[in-house]
């Protein structure tokens, strides 16, 4: 059984304005963030050292002011409660604030999903986005927790997101839409605007058991009673650098 200890282990346990914080945590016991995808973002990680790793250096997927984005998390289970938050620093003061706080959601060894808003009063360019998971429940996953080591156990990682202007109307109407059904134990994937360069399926705790590449259609079809009864969570980049992020039930 795991106790979850209020200790600050830390000087770094509070918000410096010339630079990011780092917080320490504990994610050798599987406490820790496996997978992070948001728009044309997707990396697996390991537990960092001192719970912390600066991804900021890989491609940033763009964003657009008053979109919202698919993004999920696959978690570890080193506890009965992982639960995912995401910061981005939309006014680049090198801080975290309430303002700037989504939380994804909760799980365990399993891939956690939500969504992100751009706020429409924000600036463009780069911005980093901060994605933490930490062995608590829901009702202590704040917006305050962005350098927190109260939780001890958990982990932080640091991205780099592209902020882009608002959508104009015309791109709106012309955004792509991408339907999934399910019947007769076949999984259909329609795509309007653009085509399906691949389709990727997850099971709950993250492992890929579905992949196929350069499909280059509008649509696309699985044989899904080989996966039983279970949730899925499908991948799907298309042809105007969408990814596509959706949980079925199968």
């Amino acid at each position: 059984m795991k106790f979850i200890f209020g200790i600050i282990f830390c000087s770094l346990g509070f918000q410096a304005h010339s630079q990011y914080c780092q917080p320490v945590l504990d994610c050798t016991d599987d406490d820790l963030i496996l997978n992070v995808s948001i728009g044309t973002l997707t990396n697996a990680s390991t537990c960092g050292s001192n719970g912390y790793s600066n991804f900021t250096a890989l491609a940033a997927p763009n964003l657009n002011m008053g979109s919202s984005y698919p993004i999920s998390v696959t978690v570890g289970d080193g506890w009965s409660n992982e639960s995912v938050s995401v910061w981005i620093d939309y006014n680049g003061n090198n801080s975290f604030e309430a303002s700037e706080f989504t939380y994804i959601g909760t799980g365990s060894g399993s891939v956690v999903t939500g969504n992100i808003t751009i706020p429409t009063t924000t600036t463009v360019g780069n911005k980093r986005m901060r994605v933490r998971v930490a062995a608590v429940g829901a009702a202590a996953a704040t917006d305050d927790q962005a350098c927190d080591e109260d939780s001890e156990y958990g982990e932080t990682e640091d991205y780099t997101v592209n902020i882009q202007p608002a959508l104009g109307i015309d791109e709106i109407k012309n955004q792509n839409k991408l339907v999934v059904s399910n019947s007769n134990s076949l999984l259909n994937i329609n795509s309007s605007n653009s085509l399906i360069d691949s389709v990727e399926l997850y099971d709950l705790t993250g492992k890929l058991i579905y992949h196929k590449t350069n499909i280059n259609n509008s649509s696309s079809s699985l044989d899904s009673s080989v996966f039983g009864n279970q949730i899925l969570v499908l991948k799907i980049p298309t042809s105007d650098q969408v990814v596509h992020i959706k949980k079925i039930a199968n």
